[in-house]
């Protein structure tokens, strides 16, 4: 058998610092082997510990620029629960507003700057050039709605900096920031939230201003679904349905709170959670395990076998407030202990560590992001748009001049896929982005309902316990996000974090288990048109960037003997 390395170190468009190693045999043209590793530690965890326990949202933030909204929610119900706050109810309509707006841009950001260009003319005519051509004949299903005639039209439009859905995108996520920024005081970091609640209060004429700032982003929500429709499944009738695949085996958090139920109490946490907008839920091997926001904290564990730390050995908490035992691996029991080495693959070789969700002694590898969490919302009829194996829902009608049938009410379906893989990976998150457009639209006509009732409450005092427990479970735009904390003699004693990126990302585990990445791209096929020994790794990167890493910017590609500075866009 022939074989091909490729390192990828770190991958472009992507934010932070992320490395990935495969190998190819390049007689059958598929991956046989592949290692993810962060290249890179910074320490929050350890920053936060002695201070001042809200000081928390504001240094949470700052672990991503891209995401800053989910981190800073999370903290602020970690905080909620340590210190004892429950946010009055139109506090937490503004939060989750925060959140909506956020994924809006986030997921737009995604479609057309992060992994976009991998599917815009100027990439697919290097590196599948047969897809070009079929595409420049391929009668876009959705023509009528969009505009674009074929699927290589749309191709073009999404051609980095010159295109104009490219363009276009970037008018929109400005006005979603403008939305979020009305909310958050700034971005990225927002300013407003708080334990306990938030300290803005809207005024009418600032709820009619988001109102109108949302409905212009309405339309283009619309437009985007149908082109990317369009565009995933040409990719499908392509032969992609192989590559970035891996058992549907995945977690989702839930997010957006119910305003009449959310009271950050440890033991209400099944409740709360799932009354929320978004279902949390453990999905393994295609099948909802359980919806229990406690079952699904206690269940999460973290492992360094294979990353750069040291294990620790302290287990101080060992119940949680109902009782239940927490693991030492747990994050209310983990220490963050760092021992840089260099990178041995079969050893220790990355910065991340190995999220698991663990049950009756059982490990398991599970994926975050948005086809989690629709998969759970869509399968637990918890919300009114679950069937069972669907979401159903609308997008309200506007009245914007020059839109045509953009203006009509939507009514829009996401299915649970028969498999896990890059095309609907990428699905999933723009129909995240359509569902909590959706969202947005309910929490803004509560808010009105809220502030005609005179309910304008957003901040309920908190206290400064000597010893207590606190968890904040979300989704960020790319999956479960948690923070934990412990608070000590009134001040953090441990404050730790799991992203999402962060059990996608995972190495190895103790059990052997490959992390997401890693079990994506084994038996991933090339079908880059190319002889082997011009490979760019594209889907490679494609694979990696359907799960859209909070991971680095700028890269160098080693295939073999060749160093390759710059990867395609």
């Amino acid at each position: 058998m022939a074989e091909k390395t490729i390192f990828i170190e770190p991958m472009t468009r992507i934010e932070g610092h992320l490395g990935v190693r495969v190998d190819i045999d390049t007689d059958n043209r598929i991956i046989t082997s592949a290692r993810s590793t962060g290249v890179m530690f910074r320490g929050f965890e350890k920053i936060m510990e002695g201070r001042d326990p809200p000081d928390a949202i504001w240094i949470s933030q700052r672990i991503c620029g891209v995401c800053p909204t989910p981190h800073a929610v999370a903290s602020a119900e970690a905080l909620d629960m340590a210190l004892n706050a429950s946010p009055p109810p139109l506090a937490i309509l503004l939060r989750n507003l925060a959140d909506c707006f956020e994924i809006i841009y986030d997921h737009t950001l995604h479609w057309f700057q992060l992994s976009g260009p991998d599917y815009s003319e100027s990439i697919v005519k290097e590196t599948n050039r047969s897809w070009y051509e079929s595409a420049s004949e391929k009668k876009a299903e959705n023509r009528d709605l969009h505009g674009f005639e074929t699927v290589g039209d749309i191709m073009n439009s999404m051609n980095p900096l010159e295109g104009s859905l490219w363009l276009e995108a970037i008018k929109y996520q400005r006005i979603a920031k403008e939305c979020l920024v009305m909310i958050s005081g700034k971005y990225p970091h927002l300013a407003t939230v708080i334990p306990g609640g938030i300290t803005y209060l809207p005024g009418l004429s600032d709820v009619e201003e988001l109102l109108f700032k949302y409905l212009q982003v309405v339309p283009w929500v619309k437009k985007l679904v149908k082109i990317a429709d369009d565009v995933l499944d040409f990719i499908s009738e392509m032969g992609y349905e192989k590559v970035g695949e891996r058992k549907p085996s995945m977690i989702s958090y839930g997010a957006g709170d119910n305003p009449e139920v959310y009271d950050a109490k440890y033991e209400n946490m099944p409740e709360w959670g799932e009354k929320r907008e978004v279902t949390p839920g453990v999905i393994i091997n295609g099948e909802v395990v359980t919806n229990n926001l406690v079952d699904i904290h206690l269940g999460v564990q973290e492992f360094v076998n294979h990353s750069f730390y040291e294990e620790w050995n302290s287990r101080e908490v060992e119940k949680d407030p109902l009782g239940n035992e927490v693991a030492q691996n747990h994050p209310w029991n983990k220490d963050t202990i760092a021992k840089p080495s260099e990178i041995e693959w079969d050893e220790r070789y990355s910065w991340v560590t190995s999220p698991r969700w663990v049950k009756d002694g059982e490990v398991h590898v599970v994926e975050a992001g948005p086809l989690a969490r629709m998969w759970s919302t869509a399968s637990s009829k918890k919300v009114e748009a679950s069937t069972g194996k669907s979401l159903k829902f609308s997008l309200p009608a506007t009245n914007i001049p020059g839109l045509g049938s953009l203006n009509e009410e939507m009514e829009l379906e996401w299915r649970i896929p028969d498999r896990v893989n890059v095309v609907e990976r990428l699905r999933a998150r723009i129909y995240y982005l359509a569902y909590m457009t959706s969202v947005a639209f309910g929490e803004l006509l509560k808010l009105l309902e809220y502030m005609k009732k005179g309910e304008t409450r957003v901040f309920s005092e908190f206290e400064r316990p000597e010893f207590s427990l606190g968890v904040g479970m979300t989704e960020a735009g790319r999956g479960a996000l948690g923070h934990w904390i412990v608070v000590k003699d009134g001040k953090i004693h441990r404050y730790q974090v799991i992203t999402p990126s962060n059990f996608n990302a995972s190495p190895e585990d103790a059990y052997g288990n490959h992390g997401p990445y890693e079990e994506a791209l084994m038996d991933t096929p090339i079908l880059e048109e190319k002889n082997p020994d011009e490979w760019t790794g594209v889907d490679v990167v494609r694979t990696i960037r359907s799960m859209d890493p909070c991971l680095a910017c700028g890269v160098t590609v080693y295939s073999g003997g060749r160093k390759i500075e710059r990867y395609l866009g």
